[in-house]
């Protein structure tokens, strides 16, 4: 149905996991940096930039759980055997492209597709 072979299938398996787990790392730090309360501020302006600091860590850590999410999202269809799959035709998607994006849900056509769409352009 992917045109995935089992050795690639475990593969990508693995390359989840592995970046599940930097994932969670990266967030922690992004999220620990963010909440450190260190010393007080001497003056406005280093109010400020703590303040700036903190939600520039907090938008990274932000985009850290949505990756996880995603990547979450590919173990789960990984287990159910839909992993592979483009949700937008149900063509498989290309092994390149999962290797190089393993939590990836449309094939690269179909997304440069979508992605027209929204910027106002079709195919003609």
């Amino acid at each position: 149905m992917t045109g995935l072979t089992p050795s690639q299938l475990q593969s990508l398996g693995q390359q989840l996991r592995l970046e599940r787990t930097r994932v969670e790392e990266r967030l922690k730090l992004h999220v620990g940096d963010a909440v450190e309360g260190g010393d007080h501020p001497a003056d406005e302006m280093d109010v400020a930039t703590r303040a700036e600091e903190q939600a520039y860590l907090l938008k990274l850590a932000d985009k850290e759980r949505k990756l996880l999410r995603e990547i979450d999202a590919a173990l789960e269809r990984l287990a159910a055997g839909s992993y592979g799959v483009c949700e937008g035709t149900g063509e498989p998607i290309g092994f390149k492209r999962l290797h190089a994006r393993p939590w990836a849900r449309q094939s690269v056509a179909y997304k440069e597709e979508q992605e027209r769409i929204q910027r106002g352009f079709t195919r003609t």
